[in-house]
């Protein structure tokens, strides 16, 4: 049996506890004394020094009673040592208590546990793990899953995610208007300029954020839902409301494998910057803690990367395209900000966690779907992309209606329907079909492109990624069409073939070559993917 967290309960443990490395390790606190309300009247934090004598700090959090705790996820192999800090200096069961662990080496086949956490490296576009393992971010979007799922179900979910080879798990962690404090059997939080925390709540999360790491997958949280209006702690919260609820959410499950949507659905820019850069900096902008990635889940078709581009706590750029490939979203899509920015940005990955969700039934929709999400990988550097369905994303059982989103009839489909789709099947193969590449090299390439017929229909957009050498050209078609991609002598083609994202399969392609250029139709019904590997001389 798999050890992925050791609990250490400080009165009681004689022997120096183990851990393997990239688990959590967990302290628990015994207060004598107790608060009113404990998330304002006291703060405990952990200071843990590493083999080698580096230093980190990890917040502790509330839990409930007179029950504290901290939890921290080790990085090397050895002996470690901790001491706990408090801001009430009489309380000697919460400050300064000390102790030591032991780390290591973790004998998971996992990769979040063989590589290590996820992280973004200064200049990359893309994120990597500890080891500097490049990770391919795809992202299954179930916003309510977390909160209404029984244990079962989300193993289930959990399971199929895994299986078709998704990487991480998009949820959010409070009520919103999609899931109102109503609609629980007790909320995260009461209160609007003082707060109350409800650690059964999040206790219940606890064990759904666990079950995400179990499966190896990577939990995407958001903290604070923003979409306007009543009903979302990003807009109902006045801004130190908003930090307190951050930073205890981050307390909590900062130790996991996570990639912290700080705001979600929120417009970020213009004047509403200064607000979220506020709540930024104080709950992520301390250097000595050992947080994880953070970005901005952004509401439909806002860019806040040029305004942001000095945040320094902010890691990956993520945007929403919308839940229709209508013609404005397709123009935003391919010849908007994200191609028109990326390359005076400072380099982050950049990624559409919420392209165009999928339908089932007579609204079956998966080539919209496939079209959505491939025209956003090809419209940066290669780093990832979300998926989402439109009976999952709620967690919808039969009979039921999603909370405040204008549906009016009772879903025929289930949670279940949605993730065994045909999109989310078809782009599940993804991450293997670039894992045949160095994909972390790969940029868009539109000078690669000769001749094309998507001036006047933007249908037909068709889009080209190639590495730093040009050894690797891909380029990807929505409809029928006659390519003609360039290239310079001396590189010669290898191979070239088509690759089918409905069926995942792959043909060889027939290419004619011209002086500078080399052409190819693609023969297929649908959408494909042209493959050009060349050989350099």
């Amino acid at each position: 049996m798999m050890l992925f967290y050791c609990p250490f309960l400080l009165s009681a443990v004689e022997k120096r506890p183990q851990i393997d490395i990239w688990n959590r390790f967990e302290i628990t606190l015994n207060s004598p004394v107790s608060y009113t309300n404990p998330v304002y009247d006291v703060a405990i934090e952990g200071i843990f020094t590493s083999p080698s004598g580096k230093q980190y700090k990890a917040e502790g959090f509330w839990d409930g009673g007179n029950s504290w705790k901290i939890r921290f996820m080790p990085n090397e192999k050895g002996t470690w040592h901790f001491q706990t800090r408090c801001t009430d200096l009489t309380n000697g069961a919460l400050h300064h208590q000390t102790g030591q662990f032991t780390c290591k080496r973790n004998r998971s086949p996992l990769a979040i546990y063989r590589h290590g956490k996820i992280t973004h490296q200064k200049g990359n576009y893309h994120l990597t793990h500890a080891d500097g393992t490049p990770f391919f971010y795809l992202g299954c979007t179930a916003w309510n899953g977390a909160m209404r799922s029984t244990d079962e179900e989300w193993k289930t979910y959990l399971d199929h995610r895994k299986e078709n080879h998704y990487t991480a798990i998009q949820f959010i962690t409070t009520q919103w208007r999609g899931l109102p404090a109503e609609a629980l059997e007790e909320p995260a939080f009461t209160g609007i300029d003082t707060l109350t925390i409800h650690p059964a709540f999040f206790q219940a999360l606890d064990r759904k954020i666990e079950q995400i790491n179990q499966a190896g997958l990577i939990a995407a949280p958001v903290m604070l839902w923003a979409w306007k209006g009543a009903g979302n702690p990003g807009i109902d919260l006045p801004i130190p409301s908003a930090i307190q609820l951050a930073k205890y959410i981050k307390a909590r499950y900062d130790a996991y494998h996570v990639l912290w949507n700080l705001g979600g659905d929120g417009i970020f820019t213009d004047g509403n910057a200064a607000k979220w850069k506020q709540i930024g900096r104080a709950v992520f902008g301390e250097t000595d803690a050992q947080q994880r990635i953070v970005t901005l889940h952004t509401a439909g078709f806002q860019w806040y990367a040029n305004e942001y581009d000095g945040e320094t706590w902010l890691d990956l750029i993520s945007y929403q395209t919308g839940h229709a490939n209508s013609e404005s979203a397709v123009r935003w899509k391919t010849r908007g900000p994200v191609t028109a920015n990326w390359r005076s940005l400072i380099p982050r990955p950049i990624i559409d966690t919420e392209p165009v969700y999928e339908a089932q039934g007579e609204q079956e929709n998966d080539y919209e779907v496939r079209k959505s999400i491939l025209w956003s990988i090809f419209s940066a550097p290669v780093a990832g992309v979300g998926y989402g369905a439109w009976s999952t994303w709620p967690w919808l059982r039969i009979g039921e209606t999603s909370y405040n989103h204008g549906m009016k009839k009772p879903s025929k489909y289930t949670w279940e329907d949605g993730i065994r789709s045909k999109a989310s099947i078809q782009v599940g193969r993804l991450p293997l079909f670039f894992n045949q590449f160095k994909w972390w090299e790969l940029r868009p390439a539109p000078e690669r492109l000769k001749k094309r017929n998507d001036e006047k229909n933007v249908f037909n957009t068709t889009m080209a990624l190639a590495d730093t050498d040009a050894r690797t050209v891909l380029v990807y078609v929505p409809t029928v069409q006659t390519l003609r991609i360039s290239h310079t002598l001396p590189a010669t083609l290898k191979t070239a073939q088509w690759y089918y994202p409905a069926t995942g399969t792959y043909k060889t392609a027939s290419v004619t070559h011209g002086p500078d250029y080399i052409e190819a139709t693609s023969d297929s019904d649908t959408d494909a993917i042209l493959m050009l590997r060349f050989r350099t001389k």
